[in-house]
């Protein structure tokens, strides 16, 4: 089981996809205010095996929340998901440190395998 934490700002979008996640056996800390996530994970940042953010929210960008992320645990393992379909824009993600880019919309379950490649002790990040 992992410990995820997983911030959107859309409410109902938070709740489904932890809940999804949830039943794929990890554990989900869900936020849709990205201080407030950031200030759990400052306080905790080994507390979380891996950090999914949307990348377009209101007030805050999740790349930006993703180097912050980074800024405080460099060896975190960050996923950005997004709507944004240019690939220039990934590449620079990952160039920041960023290990995946999701594309939306995508299936839950689809979601959660990806995620659970990502894991640290899969072998697959």
């Amino acid at each position: 089981m992992a410990r995820l934490l997983y911030l959107d700002d859309d409410g109902a979008l938070v709740a489904l996809v932890a809940r999804h996640l949830e039943r794929a056996g990890h554990s989900v800390a869900g936020f849709t205010n990205a201080p407030e996530a950031l200030a759990v994970f400052r306080a905790l940042p080994s507390q979380f095996d891996l950090v999914i953010t949307d990348m377009s929210m209101l007030g805050a960008s999740g790349l930006d929340f993703a180097k912050e992320v980074l800024a405080i645990a460099p060896s975190a393992v960050v996923v950005i998901a997004t709507g944004c379909e240019e690939p220039n824009w990934a590449a620079h993600a990952r160039a920041s440190g960023v290990r995946a880019v999701i594309e939306k919309p995508t299936d839950a379950g689809e979601m959660a395998a990806r995620l659970a490649a990502l894991l640290p002790g899969t072998g697959s990040s």
